[in-house]
């Protein structure tokens, strides 16, 4: 079994990469909140300053996994972070170390840049915080707020 973790910088990888972030969507019965488009995706991942990034695994040559993040600046700190996004393994392809290695991934990127990665999980999650501590993340478990402008008084 051969996996290969690479960051995705070509159309054609960057597509693979908005195929699983749709497969999560529909995972999580979230697809009606997924707005990007394929090509906005690719677009906003290619360039001299990306906004967007997304790393993809392949299992002995088939797609099966996804991480996506964008750089933000963390106020507290006074620098840049790393978000980790999106973190998705096909479900026939769990338990290979898939997820693992896209994490470390995405905390090689933040380690080059000499920045801490940041990421959000539900608390019921229990296995993936387990592997979240396992890997040495600290885990804070907080809720999310999503303020649609159409709930936006005023």
């Amino acid at each position: 079994m051969t996996v290969e973790i690479k960051q995705a910088t070509a159309p054609e990888d960057l597509r693979d990469a908005y195929g699983l972030v749709h497969a999560l969507a529909e995972h999580e019965g979230s697809l009606e909140y997924l707005k990007i488009t394929e090509e906005a995706f690719v677009k906003k991942a290619m360039g001299d300053s990306p906004e967007i990034f997304a790393f993809t695994a392949k299992l002995d040559g088939d797609i099966v996994g996804v991480a996506t993040g964008f750089r933000r600046l963390h106020i507290w700190n006074g620098t840049h972070l790393v978000e980790l996004d999106d973190l998705y393994v096909v479900e026939a392809a769990r338990g290979f170390g898939i997820g693992t290695k896209l994490l470390y991934a995405v905390g090689a990127l933040g380690k080059a840049e000499n920045v801490p990665v940041r990421w959000m999980v539900n608390e019921d999650n229990e296995g993936a915080i387990r592997l979240y501590e396992h890997i040495g993340a600290k885990v804070w478990i907080k809720g999310v707020c999503w303020w649609t402008p159409e709930n936006i008084p005023g």
